[in-house]
C-alpha cells in the first residue's frame, strides 16, 4: 500500500459495510521517520532544541591575572619575613657584642681592683711579626686576676694583637717566671694567646699619677691611681670607648712609736 498504512477505527470486523480510511503516519511529508506498523496513536509534531550550557572554565587572561596576584602576594610576604629575620639577626649580633664588651670590661676592672699589695703593673710596647707596635699591660705578682687562680711566679700579659684584616684582638697570655727573652718572643709568636675581645682599633693605655696622665708606666714608678683604656669597637659600628679603671692605693702603714708618757712630778 505504499507509504501508508490502513487502520480500522470504531468498526468491528463483524460490522457490515465498514469503511476503510486511508491515513498517513505523519502529517509532515518531509519526515523520514515512518511508523513500522499500524498504530492507534499519532506522534505530535514538535521540534527538540538543546539549551546551551554556560561555560565554567577560566579564560587565559583570568589565569594570568591570578598568577600575577599570587606572585605579588608571595613576594610581599617574603620581603616582610626577610626584613624581620634580618632585623632580628642584627639585633642578636649587637647584643652578643655588647655582652662581650661588658664581660671584658668587667674582668679587666676586677683585675685592677684585686691587685694585691705586692702586685705591679707595667705598660710595655713590643712588636708583632709584621712589625706593628703592640701595647702590653703586664700584671706581675698577682693572684686571682682574669680567672687565673695563681700565676706561679709568672706574669699575665694583656695585649692588643694585630689581625690579618687590620684590626686588633685584646688577648691574654700567661708567661712563666724567669723566661729568657728569646723564649718569651717565641711564646708570643705562638698560639698560646687567649682571645678576649676581637675587632678593636686604636688601642691606647695611659695611667694617672701625680696629677697628670702618662702614656708610659714602668715598675719603678710605683702604683698608679687610675688606668685608662681608649679604643674603637668595629662590631659596634666603630664606637669609641673611653674607660677608666680605679686602682686601690696602698695604705701607708707607718708604725710610729708612741710618744713617751711624762712621769708625774714628785
Amino acid at each position: 500500500m505504499g507509504n501508508s498504512k490502513c487502520e480500522m477505527r470504531n468498526a468491528p470486523a463483524s460490522r457490515p459495510g465498514a469503511r476503510l480510511r486511508r491515513v498517513d503516519s505523519f502529517h509532515n511529508p518531509h519526515s523520514a521517520l515512518r511508523a513500522p506498523h499500524c498504530s492507534s496513536f499519532r506522534i505530535p509534531h514538535s521540534t527538540f532544541r538543546i539549551a546551551p550550557r554556560p561555560c565554567g572554565a577560566f579564560t587565559l587572561f583570568e589565569v594570568i591575572l591570578a598568577l600575577l596576584l599570587l606572585g605579588l602576594l608571595t613576594g610581599a610576604v617574603y620581603s616582610i619575613t626577610s626584613a624581620a629575620t634580618e632585623a632580628s639577626r642584627t639585633t642578636l649580633e649587637e647584643q652578643v657584642v655588647v655582652r662581650r664588651v661588658e664581660a671584658f670590661m668587667k674582668v679587666t676592672r676586677e683585675a685592677f681592683l684585686n691587685l694585691p699589695c705586692e702586685g705591679r703593673v707595667q705598660l710595655r710596647f713590643s712588636k708583632s711579626a709584621s712589625g706593628a707596635p703592640v701595647p702590653e699591660i703586664i700584671f706581675e705578682e698577682t693572684t686571682g686576676v682574669f680567672g687565673v687562680p695563681s700565676l706561679g711566679g709568672g706574669s699575665l700579659i694583656l695585649a692588643a694583637r694585630p689581625r690579618a684584616d687590620g684590626s686588633r684582638t685584646m688577648s691574654l697570655l700567661l708567661a712563666p717566671h724567669d723566661l729568657p727573652s728569646a723564649d718569651l718572643d717565641r711564646l708570643k709568636d705562638g698560639n698560646s694567646w687567649i682571645p678576649l675581645l676581637p675587632r678593636v682599633e686604636r688601642v691606647k693605655w695611659s695611667f694617672f699619677a701625680n696629677g697628670e696622665w702618662m702614656d708610659e708606666w714602668l715598675p719603678e714608678n710605683g702604683r698608679p691611681l687610675t688606668a685608662r683604656l681608649e679604643m674603637e669597637c668595629l662590631d659596634l659600628g666603630g664606637a669609641k670607648m673611653d674607660v677608666q679603671f680605679w686602682i686601690p692605693p696602698l695604705a701607708a702603714l707607718s708604725a710610729a712609736a708612741p710618744s713617751p708618757t711624762p712621769s708625774p712630778p714628785p
